[in-house]
């Protein structure tokens, strides 16, 4: 399998690699479902951060130019958890600055895509997005608190170190 066509994520406490994008979907879950357990991370946060996660990723993977596996984190914080995927060899795309969805509009009126950006903000309390040029390496931070609706917008970062 090309070198392109691996993924790896790290945790706090183990590290898997898979090959193919088939089976991310499945083990982005069961990843997630491992470090809630071992962290105490509150079972109702995760299908928002499932869900949050997988979009995230799997535009990194569909968009990036790099072969260089993309890093997720998962810590536990008071109430919650913060996730964290840094990108190698990334291009900037500030996710936080996607361009606008008009929900409005019936679905057969609108252009494909942006839909998943669109709802991120809306499931968790904040995103961060930083990008250092000279490294090209690009970080995405979330965080989610309580299982109750998150604000319509999160909080938004700019520049930082990788």
């Amino acid at each position: 399998m090309p070198e392109h066509d691996r993924a790896r994520f790290v945790g706090t406490e183990a590290a898997h690699d898979v090959d193919g994008a088939v089976v991310v979907v499945d083990v982005l879950r069961a990843f997630t479902t491992a470090a809630f357990a071992r962290q105490g991370v509150p079972a109702a946060l995760l299908a928002d951060v499932d869900f949050v996660l997988e979009e995230l990723f799997t535009n990194i993977v569909k968009y990036s130019r790099g072969k260089a596996p993309v890093a997720i984190e998962i810590a536990a914080i008071p109430q919650g958890v913060q996730v964290t995927l840094t990108e190698p060899e990334a291009d900037r795309f500030d996710v936080t600055q996607a361009p606008p969805v008009d929900i409005a509009l019936p679905a057969v009126q609108r252009q494909p895509g942006g839909l998943g950006l669109y709802l991120i903000p809306r499931l968790v309390d904040s995103v961060q997005y930083a990008y250092s040029e000279g490294e090209r390496c690009g970080r995405i931070v979330f965080r989610k608190t309580s299982a109750a609706a998150s604000p319509g917008a999160a909080k938004r970062n700019g520049e930082e170190r990788c």
